[in-house]
């Protein structure tokens, strides 16, 4: 799992025009990153949300390389999660500690 990020992806032609749209949401969806394409009315074509193992810039100039892209803005990125330990250093050693406590002579 990746840093997740949604991008705004504005089509050089109206969707009306000869299913142009459908040839973009299969060839956005040969990109490995890609996770969903919706197509949406308003201030963009379609909405593509991504996870990238690597930096979402990367994934993005895939996308604006394709010659029906007019133009394209990142929406929202997600980071990583990072994960917390389950337990602090302390927790961890206190079993240790314990067994060292009772084992002194």
């Amino acid at each position: 799992m990746g840093t997740k990020a949604y991008l705004m992806v504005n089509l050089k032609k109206r969707f009306s025009d000869d299913g142009y749209y459908l040839d973009a949401v299969r060839e956005l969806a040969t990109i490995p990153e890609v996770k969903s394409v919706e197509p949406v009315s308003g201030v963009c074509d379609l909405l593509v949300k991504v996870d990238a193992p690597i930096r979402v810039v990367f994934v993005a100039n895939k996308i604006l390389a394709k010659e029906w892209v007019k133009g394209l803005k990142i929406l929202r990125i997600e980071p990583e999660p990072v994960e917390t330990p389950k337990h602090t250093v302390r927790e961890q050693l206190e079993p240790t500690l314990a067994h060292k406590a009772t084992t002194r002579v």
